[in-house]
């Protein structure tokens, strides 16, 4: 478990420039493609399958399987589809105070999303940007 908060925390830290500004550092990253180094990481520290996480990163099974094996970096669709979950796992352990809180509330039915699982709406702009809008609610004090 203190890895995974640890783990939040330092993907908190890698996405926060978003939040003060610094968008143009944000998207010069993404359009280099992150290394799959990190993209594995984070798979394995927040225990994302390998289906679910292809999914998320809108790439099959098999060349999920690839980018393991090469030294390639993600593409920048597949980087920015990283970046977007990166953003969303962050913003729930801070909404909740807690990275495993944060995490269990994604994994779980939410009525404020008509009884979705917020992790399973990631995988596409419309969803994130509903999990993520959730969330701030939360945050800010309104009934999800």
């Amino acid at each position: 478990m203190k890895t995974r908060k640890k783990t939040v925390r330092r993907m908190a830290e890698a996405t926060g420039p978003l939040e003060r500004g610094a968008v143009v550092g944000d998207v010069e990253r993404i359009r280099q493609g992150f290394s799959w180094g990190l993209a594995h990481r984070y798979q394995t520290d927040m225990a994302f399958k390998d289906p679910e996480f292809a999914s998320f990163l809108g790439v099959s099974s098999r060349t999920l399987g690839r980018h393991r094996k090469g030294s390639r970096p993600l593409d920048a669709v597949a980087s920015d589809r990283l970046y977007r979950i990166m953003r969303v796992v962050a913003l729930s352990g801070k909404v909740f105070e807690d990275a495993e809180l944060g995490l269990r509330w994604l994994r779980k039915p939410q009525p404020g999303l008509g009884g979705r699982v917020p992790v399973e709406l990631l995988d596409t702009e419309p969803g994130f940007e509903a999990v993520e809008a959730l969330l701030q609610r939360i945050e800010y004090g309104a009934i999800a």
